[in-house]
């Protein structure tokens, strides 16, 4: 709790920590270089951090056994971010630029060597662990807002936080020992207020202060595991499955019979529980992943040897297994999903999905060249996500652009009270959708247009979300675009160069016209979870909490959440007649899509 206190002299306080920690030594060291021990997510590992001292670049290099070796590297105008997959892009979103302009100005400790560059906010003073600290915003040019926590009687800096575009991202510092004459700390956590799990501590071994920087040490992050093409084809075309707007293709995990797995934009290379069980692996850690839900979930790390689309393979990659309930991986009678591929295919390959043709095509960026035709528009990065510029009722804003999203165009809140979109389309069928960390609401609206590139598409539907927790709750992002958007055109993502090619289609994008949602929490009847207001469902007397057991005389446990979706998108007057029990008493409904 920060207690509100008269102005203080920003200034002073930072010439003060300057001071108590070194002093005119300072002017002597142009890289802070340290290497220690790592404790995150239930696992010991390693960390490397460099610090240049006169430009602001930074480097942070750690591994993990089991969860694998990442980096973050800001080359004093790129920040690079290299995943556990050992591929790499950069964050180039204008968030993320911002951010690194705050860190770089932090990492050459600009509050004391150029005071100029930025603003100081005294926000007066709070207690740590029994010791009062003084709390100043300090406000880079360019950059976004960092609270420094200073300690009013050391003089030492116990830390900050920024705010991000979904939590609150801190870094703390403790265990101050001198070392050549100037005073470090040996204890350095970060982590974030959605996934205080995962924070990561830092003890150092040792420091080395060196007179010049290595410019090597801020270089961007070598690609780890390239892509591998096998049977000396120059790209792999597979079968894509489309099951309600996801797209499913078969990988096969070291040499095992192949799995179907979602091909998701927004995701990390994940399997069940199950799946990875029938793998034989072992899962080690204990971290926690979030996403579209307000929550997080557990997640453990598991090395693989190989997995391969086709004959699109990368080699040792490291799997989260995350503990998704039944509604997530049920296909009726098929074969369960096995879970997510993401990232670590998008950063080596040029990856096409064909909806009409049901193709996905994987070619190594050396191979690819894209034919000039349709609407090319750009891809930017603040994590993992790709984003590009779009614009709902010419509301122009970034948006996710996410394959993992089989529903429609979603809209942020914060979107939505900017441009007054929240206004013009008050009201709506209240729907309930679920994602990693739980479930996520909002209320469907069509909106009159929606622009990405030089297209636009009239009509379309929408879900609003004012959601205050997980990556729907972003202020920085308009929403969040997939299937509803990306099936009206071939898309191709191409993260080597930056772009998204939005090719011509033949495919027709079908609705349901049912008007509920449901899922399927076991094998023996789906559950309506949301009934639309004068829709067929609400005619035929259907309501939420209602057990669905039967689908024109096939029994639920025969079918996939996604084959009732595909029923209900059926031509109009088509009849639908469900056995549905109800507190125990059972009966026939009769629905009739419009």
């Amino acid at each position: 709790m920060i207690a509100l206190a008269p102005a203080c002299d920003a200034r002073l306080v930072f010439a003060q920590m300057r001071a108590a920690t070194g002093g005119a030594y300072w002017d002597r060291i142009a890289q802070l270089s340290a290497a220690g021990s790592l404790r995150s997510s239930g696992l010991q590992g390693t960390a490397q951090l460099d610090d240049d001292l006169r430009s602001g670049r930074y480097a942070e290099y750690t591994a993990l056994p089991a969860a694998g070796r990442s980096a973050y590297v800001f080359d004093g105008t790129n920040l690079w971010s290299q995943d556990i997959s050992g591929g790499v892009h950069s964050l180039d979103a204008p968030f993320a630029r911002e951010a690194a302009v705050t860190d770089a100005y932090l990492t050459r400790h600009g509050y004391w060597r150029s005071p100029a560059g930025a603003t100081f906010t005294c926000l007066g003073t709070r207690t740590v662990d029994g010791r009062a600290a003084i709390v100043i915003r300090v406000q880079p040019r360019g950059g976004i807002p960092a609270a420094l926590s200073i300690d009013a009687t050391t003089h030492l800096l116990d830390g900050y936080t920024e705010r991000y575009p979904t939590d609150e991202r801190f870094v703390r510092f403790a265990d101050y020992r001198t070392v050549a004459d100037v005073v470090l700390p040996f204890s350095i956590s970060r982590g974030s207020s959605f996934e205080p799990a995962n924070a990561g501590v830092v003890s150092v071994r040792r420091y080395d202060l060196l007179p010049a920087a290595r410019a090597r040490d801020f270089a961007r992050p070598a690609l780890r595991n390239p892509a591998i093409m096998r049977n000396g084809s120059a790209a792999s075309v597979v079968p894509m499955v489309l099951e309600a707007g996801q797209t499913v293709v078969m990988a096969s995990i070291d040499g095992h019979v192949p799995m179907p797995f979602i091909l998701d934009t927004g995701g990390h290379a994940i399997l069940t529980v199950q799946a990875a069980k029938r793998l034989g692996l072992h899962p080690a850690g204990a971290g926690v992943s979030g996403g579209s839900g307000a929550g997080t979930v557990g997640l453990q790390y598991a090395p693989v040897r190989s997995v391969r689309i086709g004959n699109a393979e990368l080699r040792d990659q490291t799997f989260l297994v995350i503990p998704y309930g039944y509604s997530f991986y049920e296909r009726g009678l098929r074969a369960p999903l096995a879970g997510i591929l993401g990232l670590e295919f998008f950063e080596r390959f040029a990856i096409r999905l064909d909806y009409a043709h049901r193709t996905v095509t994987l070619t190594p960026f050396a191979h690819y060249a894209h034919s000039p035709r349709g609407t090319r528009v750009a891809l930017r990065f603040q994590e993992d996500l790709p984003l590009t510029r779009a614009s709902a009722d010419g509301n122009r804003g970034l948006f996710g652009v996410d394959t993992g999203n089989s529903g429609p165009v979603i809209l942020f809140g914060t979107y939505l009270t900017r441009t007054g979109l929240i206004g013009k389309y008050r009201g709506g069928c209240t729907v309930q959708g679920s994602g990693t960390g739980g479930t996520n609401t909002a209320w469907i609206q069509t909106i009159d247009r929606f622009a990405i590139g030089n297209r636009t598409i009239d009509d379309v539907p929408a879900a609003f979300t004012t959601m205050r927790a997980g990556a729907f709750s972003s202020w920085t992002e308009a929403g969040n675009l997939g299937y509803g958007i990306l099936a009206h055109f071939t898309p191709t993502f191409d993260y080597a160069d930056g772009t998204l090619y939005l090719d011509a289609t033949t495919f027709v994008l079908q609705r349901s016209r049912a008007g509920m949602g449901f899922t399927k929490n076991d094998a023996s009847a789906f559950i309506v979870t949301y009934v639309c207001p004068r829709s067929a469902a609400a005619r035929a007397g259907l309501d939420p909490g209602d057990r669905i057991v039967s689908v024109n005389g096939k029994p639920a446990r025969d079918l996939a959440w996604f084959d009732l979706v595909a029923i209900g998108e059926q031509r109009p007057g088509t009849h639908l007649t469900l056995r549905v029990t109800r507190k125990g008493v059972e009966r026939t409904v009769t629905i009739v899509l419009p």
